[in-house]
């Protein structure tokens, strides 16, 4: 101590006999024991209250000897039927065990919470624990009400605090608590100086700390009776509390490390200011983009039409493109590939007409190809076909004449434009086939459960490249219940092992004819079964025709928009591409169906995003209460994050709609005993509540 401040103690000393039991309130008592040049004072406090009388955190074997001749001074030692724990610590549990043989009283309890007296017991105290969170934070200690609220991690989990509400007084344990050079007893209005250290050292944080404030300055004090630092009466309690309310506690207030830390902040928020700048450009700048993306999908929907009216010769086609954008919370795709289809009359005798291209480039080059593919295409089917128009012209003049256009107009964007496809025409009636094949690949035919491959050599360039090639028309004859397969080639440009750093690409062309087989010919099983194999890397386009199929055979081939962006993000969660599935499935979680909102939950999942998880999860088993998945994946997120109520209540729920799951079984019972094991850590009656 300075001079100044040891005479001011003395002062004091001399108005305040510290060698007897000091009372601070009408039959309350500071037992403690001064040790000079200590600025860790301990105070024990003693509420006399005849057989009933309660110890207050009665220190250590330091201060054992003056604490026992100060009770003695105010009642006998066995009047103490109570000792308050407010946590584990040395300074205040250390002399318990010796107390506890010199009190001598068969009733003697510990008050501490559960978490405290978990750790407390290892002292070797005897008497036994009244835990507050099992007893709903209250005591009659013999007429005198003590309540007890609860400071959690102020300093420790179960940390508390005691009210008495005859005098008022808060026992506050080491909130309030200073580490003073000068001490004294009362505090005065400079106290905050001698307790900001203390709370900065010793508190986690100032959002806990100020959740104890909060609870605190409701109670009506007149007086606080902290474990460290001095007594503070009512005039100071209240502007105190304010004072630390601001205050910075933990880890971020280490003055070693201040000025750096602060300089490393202003740095931080200077970068963050450049990022959000930054992203807001790229954002606008994508919005942009995307708006273009969407008006050139809009200008290409007309144009991808199935227009085939004939009985006899069913055509049924899907695209896939490989790009997809979210504009306007709605999913859209844009690529190179199309299909179209329409009837056609020649000397009076009725022609399906069918053309599956493929536009090179990605995304917006590919569409625009495809956009002047589809154009050119419509126009021309249009002026043949209006009007039920019967052209005078030989089918193969018409194909001749047609792709000669076509070849003329992309051969003028001089090598920046190309499409591969197969342009055909089938007779209604006679089931005859011609068609042209520009460097697309192989027109594949399904007869008899058998595929197999109708062309099977180069034949004409792209359109738009210089050809060394003749013109050529394919020629076939068809049979009732013939179906004809043409694709492009995202059929064949599969990664076999997706998720792994080298992709391993399929090299069998074939494979096409074995997926065809296995799906019967079924266009929708055929999309399903492509995915099952491997990851598509390109624009998938497929079209079916069907040859007087039996009307007993034929099946639906339709693939909705809404089951193919399933089946984008099946294939994706298959592959273990989550970011990419997570990518799909953009939008507002508002206007999404429970089965998207389990499939980003889901991906979250797997890339350990749990509390993100849940969102999502949460939100379909509010749209579908008894969605399997979704109570189960929830409660495996609540696993992860050890929420293990959230767990069993979820994992309840999915057990009554599905008991035999594996999972959940193999887990539950582990959840179970960890959940009885934290009741025993916890108190039973606080994990009920």
């Amino acid at each position: 101590m300075s001079p100044t401040d040891l005479e001011a103690f003395r002062n004091e000393r001399g108005s305040i006999d510290f060698s007897r039991p000091v009372e601070i309130a009408p039959d309350i008592f500071w037992v403690g024991n001064v040790l000079e040049n200590d600025p860790f004072q301990c105070h024990p406090y003693f509420i006399r209250n005849g057989k009933n009388s309660v110890l207050i955190d009665p220190g250590s074997m330091l201060q054992l000897e003056k604490i026992i001749e100060k009770i003695t001074m105010a009642c006998d030692l066995s009047d103490v039927r109570y000792i308050i724990l407010h946590h584990q610590d040395p300074d205040l549990c250390a002399a318990v065990p010796h107390l506890e043989k010199l009190i001598k009283r068969p009733d003697l309890e510990i008050i501490t919470h559960s978490r405290m007296s978990v750790l407390i017991k290892h002292y070797g105290i005897d008497a036994p624990y009244y835990n507050i969170d099992q007893h709903n934070f209250v005591i009659d200690a013999g007429g005198r009400t003590l309540r007890f609220y609860t400071t959690p991690y102020c300093h420790s989990p179960g940390a508390f605090v005691t009210y008495d509400e005859t005098s008022k007084v808060l026992f506050s344990s080491d909130i309030f608590g200073g580490l003073e050079d000068s001490w004294h007893f009362y505090a005065d209005e400079n106290y905050f100086k001698s307790i900001e250290g203390f709370h900065m050292a010793y508190m986690p944080s100032r959002d806990i700390l100020n959740y104890a404030l909060r609870k605190i300055e409701a109670l009506d004090l007149e007086l606080i009776a902290p474990q460290h630092g001095s007594v503070i009466r009512k005039p100071y309690i209240a502007p105190l509390i304010e004072q630390m309310k601001q205050m910075e506690c933990g880890l971020y207030i280490d003055r070693k490390y201040g000025k750096d830390l602060l300089r490393t902040i202003e740095k931080l928020n200077n970068l963050q200011t450049e990022f959000e700048v930054s992203l807001d450009e790229i954002k606008n700048l994508k919005r942009r983009q995307d708006g273009d993306y969407f008006l050139t999908s809009l200008l290409m929907r007309p144009l991808l039409k199935n227009f085939n009216k004939s009985d006899d010769v069913t055509t049924d086609f899907v695209i896939i493109q490989k790009k997809s954008f979210l504009f306007k919370d709605r999913h859209y795709q844009l690529g190179g590939d199309l299909c179209v289809s329409g009837n056609m009359l020649f000397n009076g005798q009725r022609f399906t007409l069918f053309f599956n291209g493929d536009a090179m480039g990605k995304s917006v080059q590919g569409a625009g190809g495809a956009l002047v593919m589809g154009t050119v295409l419509n126009s021309i089917i249009a002026r043949s076909a209006g009007n039920d128009r019967s052209l005078d012209v030989a089918p193969e003049q018409w194909l001749r004449e047609t792709y000669d256009e076509i070849q003329t107009l992309f051969l003028s964007f001089d090598g920046a434009m190309m499409v591969s496809g197969i342009l055909g025409l089938l007779n209604e009636e006679s089931g005859e086939l011609l068609f042209v094949n520009a460097e697309h690949p192989f027109l594949i035919l399904y007869r008899n459960g058998q595929a197999q491959f109708i062309d099977e050599e180069l034949t004409l360039r792209k359109f738009g490249s210089p050809s060394e090639l003749d013109f050529f028309i394919h020629s076939f004859q068809l049979q009732p219940g013939d179906v004809l397969i043409s694709g492009s080639d995202g059929k064949d440009d599969l990664n076999l092992r997706p998720g792994e750093t080298v992709p391993q690409m399929n090299q069998d062309y074939r494979l096409i004819l074995k997926i065809i087989e296995k799906s019967k010919g079924n266009l929708r099983r055929m999309v399903k079964s492509i995915f099952a194999v491997g990851e598509i890397t390109d624009d998938l386009s497929l079209l079916r025709v069907g040859f007087k199929e039996p009307a007993h055979k034929r099946e639906p081939q339709d693939l909705t928009d809404d089951l193919i962006y399933e089946l984008q993000i099946s294939n994706h969660i298959r592959n273990r591409s989550f970011s990419k599935a997570l990518d799909l499935m953009e939008g507002p979680s508002e206007k999404q169906s429970p089965e998207i909102l389990f499939y980003r939950g889901f991906c979250f999942i797997q890339e350990k995003r749990y509390l993100k998880a849940l969102k999502y999860l949460t939100r379909a088993i509010q749209l579908k209460p008894d969605y399997f998945r979704a109570l189960k994946y929830a409660g495996i997120a609540h696993y992860r994050l050890g929420n293990l109520r959230k767990c069993e209540s979820y994992w309840n729920q999915a057990r009554a709609i599905r008991p035999d799951d594996s999972l959940i079984e193999s887990k539950y019972p582990e959840v179970i005993k960890r959940l009885e094991r934290q009741k025993v850590l916890l108190g039973r009656k606080q994990m009920n509540e």
